[in-house]
C-alpha cells in the first residue's frame, strides 16, 4: 500500500523490477478515485531512484506538484514502458503491460473545500 500526504514530499519504495519483463522500463502510474470512479484517472510517471533497483524500486513523489489528488482512497496500476512517456491529456496504458496493481491512501489537509 502507498500512502501519500497532500502538499508533501512524500516517498514510498515498491519492488516492480520483479515483474517487469523489459529492462531499464519507464514506470506509468494510474490512480483512480475510489469515491468517484467516472472521473479520469490521475497519470504520474514515476522516476526511480533506487541504487538497488533489481531489490526495490524507490520514488519521490511531491503531492500538488508532480500529481495532485484528492483526499481518500485510490487503486493503482503499473505499467511499464519501454520508451519515454509525457503525460498530458491523452495519456494511457494502452499497449503497456500491467506490473502491479494495489491501494492507495491520500491523507493531510486539502486547500480545497470539493475534498
Amino acid at each position: 500500500m502507498i500512502y501519500i500526504e497532500k502538499n508533501s514530499l512524500n516517498t514510498f519504495a515498491l519492488t516492480l523490477t520483479e515483474s517487469a519483463t523489459i529492462t531499464a522500463p519507464v514506470w506509468l502510474f494510474k490512480f483512480v478515485w475510489e469515491m468517484d470512479e467516472s472521473l479520469d484517472p490521475v497519470y504520474w510517471v514515476g522516476v526511480d531512484y533506487s541504487s538497488y533497483p533489481d531489490r526495490y524500486n524507490l520514488f519521490y513523489l511531491t503531492e500538488g506538484d508532480d500529481a495532485t489528488f484528492k483526499l481518500g482512497q485510490y487503486r493503482y496500476e503499473i505499467y511499464e514502458s519501454p520508451v519515454p512517456i509525457i503525460v498530458d491529456p491523452n495519456t494511457n496504458a494502452n499497449g503497456l503491460d500491467l506490473v502491479e496493481e494495489g491501494r492507495m491512501v491520500v491523507e493531510g489537509i486539502s486547500n480545497s473545500i470539493y475534498d
